[in-house]
């Protein structure tokens, strides 16, 4: 289910970059939240009623969706202006962020494998954007602001694990997102044609699938053990972007990712032991 998920988020940005071509980004993230929250609400509220949104944190409920949002707009932005593998790979940083947020908000030790990690990570996306090279625009940024945006929803999402409901977690996200985007709507709205339609309901629909298989996952095997698998999303969207785009991440490309790879799963291990 984990692999099913990153299959499906990598198809989520690579049908963004598609659409982002004829249509607002506003309106692509809209879709990427509205549906999947309509579909949740169509499998879950008959089932949980008034109970799926009961909330002991609504804040940081809140928090959550808006930051959860704002790293949507971000990435889609990016893979506007970037080829796609690199823009995933750049953002693919925020487990290593996330640790060096915790360590400095939160009073974590890491220890000199922690250390390790987070220098590599750094390093990776570094040689990615290549100083001097072709990426190193301001569009790096965008990217980056994904990660920076997961870091902080994951950092929130800590504090209320075990004390919030995960599927109404799921649920105040996509909602907050859906709410947020629609705001949007009528400053930057263009009327789809039929191809366009299809495709606006095919990135909601692939995108709730994602998350439900995340669920999914998560209801089988804990988060640290479930954490490797998602830097499969970085194969899938490198083979996406070559097939869909002809877009081919050179070799110095791929040493980063691998680098980038190799941080996150050594954060992994790191977060297992101390866990």
């Amino acid at each position: 289910m984990a692999v099913l998920a990153t299959l499906a988020y990598a198809l989520v940005d690579t049908i963004s970059k598609y659409l982002v071509r004829d249509y607002p980004v506003t309106m692509v993230v809209w879709a990427r939240y509205t549906v999947p929250t309509l579909l949740l609400l169509a499998v879950f509220l008959p089932r949980r009623g008034r109970s799926l949104f009961r909330t002991r944190h609504p804040w940081l409920q809140l928090s959550r969706g808006l930051l959860l949002t704002a790293g949507t707009v971000f990435i889609v932005c990016a893979v506007q202006v970037m080829p796609l593998a690199e823009a995933q790979a750049i953002s693919f940083i925020h487990p290593v962020l996330l640790t060096l947020m915790a360590v400095l908000f939160l009073g974590e030790k890491v220890g000199r494998l922690g250390w390790i990690a987070i220098a590599m990570g750094f390093a990776g996306v570094m040689i990615i954007i290549r100083p001097g090279g072709g990426l190193f625009t301001w569009a790096a940024i965008l990217p980056l602001g994904l990660a920076v945006c997961y870091s902080s929803y994951q950092l929130l999402t800590r504090r209320i694990a075990g004390v919030e409901n995960s599927i109404n977690s799921m649920v105040f996200v996509m909602l907050f997102g859906a709410l947020a985007m629609s705001a949007t709507l009528p400053l930057s709205w263009v009327a789809p044609d039929g191809a366009g339609c299809l495709l606006l309901l095919a990135v909601g629909i692939v995108s709730g699938c994602g998350h439900f298989a995340m669920i999914k996952a998560l209801e089988w095997a804990p988060a640290s053990m479930l954490a490797p698998f998602a830097y499969i999303q970085l194969l899938w969207v490198s083979l996406l972007g070559m097939l869909v785009f002809n877009a081919w991440p050179d070799a110095i490309t791929f040493v980063g990712i691998a680098i980038i790879v190799a941080a996150g799963l050594m954060m992994a291990v790191v977060r297992r032991r101390s866990g």
